[in-house]
Formats: structure tokens, sequence, C-alpha cells
């Protein structure tokens, strides 16, 4: 007999062709839309933040400047500040800028995280940029490099009662609570609280 040749031709196993990246799947859409969205808010606030800072550090420069060229009356000095403090105040609290007098100053010690301006310097930025000048300027409302190193200290305490202040309402909102500042409810008395 013969032997029998009986050996079968397997051929090897063929594999799936590999998985494409392309298209993408929807899920993965989503996920670059959103990547995209979140650059895009980023790049907002970062640039919203950076004209806060801008704003404030261009304003503490002048006043810096100001302090060294104080080639001007006392009088034209506080007025210079008065104008440096409300350019600041016109992005951030808008309705500051047609504040004068007493009013101005009392929105600025609202304002900033203690009352800064008060007696003399109160009295330099409500009345002297519209006073006539004075010969005893300096005693009737103090130094200029007083007021100055006040200004700065407001301005750079103020970006952060800013801050504190949106942050603070935000909060609120949130929670649904209503603002201290215009709460309507009355204290109850003892024979209401019964």
């Amino acid at each position: 007999m013969q032997p029998q040749n009986d050996t079968l031709q397997i051929y090897d196993i063929h594999l799936p062709d590999p998985v494409s990246a392309w298209p993408l799947a929807p899920g993965w859409w989503l996920l670059l839309i959103v990547i995209l969205l979140a650059a895009v808010a980023a790049f907002f606030v970062w640039r919203k933040l950076r004209q806060r800072w801008q704003r404030r550090h261009d304003c503490l420069q002048q006043l810096q400047n100001l302090r060294s060229h104080f080639d001007k009356t006392d009088a034209q000095a506080c007025a210079q500040i008065n104008e440096i403090l409300k350019l600041y105040c016109q992005q951030y609290f808008p309705q500051a800028v047609a504040l004068h007098g007493q009013a101005w100053v009392d929105f600025l010690n609202q304002k900033g995280p203690v009352p800064l301006f008060n007696n003399q310097s109160a009295r330099a930025l409500a009345e002297a940029p519209y006073a006539p000048a004075r010969a005893d300027w300096r005693q009737h409302y103090g130094e200029l490099d007083d007021l100055l190193a006040l200004a700065q200290r407001w301005l750079k305490s103020a970006s952060t009662q800013q801050h504190k202040t949106e942050q603070h309402k935000a909060d609120e909102h949130k929670s649904g609570r209503q603002p201290a500042a215009q709460s309507t409810a009355q204290p109850l008395t003892k024979t209401e609280a019964r």
C-alpha cells in the first residue's frame, strides 16, 4: 500500500484591518468642542483680568509719576489725584465718576477695605480741586505726599475689594439668599416672636 499524503493545506490566520482613528466617534467630537469652548472662555477671562490689572497698574504709575513731578500747585496735584482715581473707577464703578465733594470721599471710603480718607485727606479730595488757591493749603488740607500714599493704597486694595464684592454677590445669588444690604426683613418684637 502506498502511504497517503493527505496533508491539508492550511493558510495562516488573517487578521482584520486595523481600526481607523478617522472618522471620530461622536463622543470625541463632543470632547473636542468642550475643550475648544473652554479654551476660548479661558482666553476671554484672561484678557479681562489682564485689562483690569493693566488699568490698575497704569493708574498707580500715573500716581508715581505725579509724586516724582511736583511741578504743579498743590490744588492742581490734588485735582489730578482725583482724576486718576476716577479714571480707575470709570471701568469698575461707573456710577462714581459723576460724584464730587463729600459724596466722592464717602464712596472711596465705602469701596476700600477700611476708610482711608478722613480728616484732612478727605477735605483735600472733596474741596481742594474746586477751591481757590490758598497760601495755607498744607495746613488746611495736609501734606500732598500723604494724600498720594492714601490714593495708592486705595487703588491697591480697591481692586481686591471689587473682586470680593462680585464674589459675595455671586455666592448670594447661587444660594438664593437676599443680599444683606438689601434685606427688607424687620426684626421681630417680643410680642411678634411669641
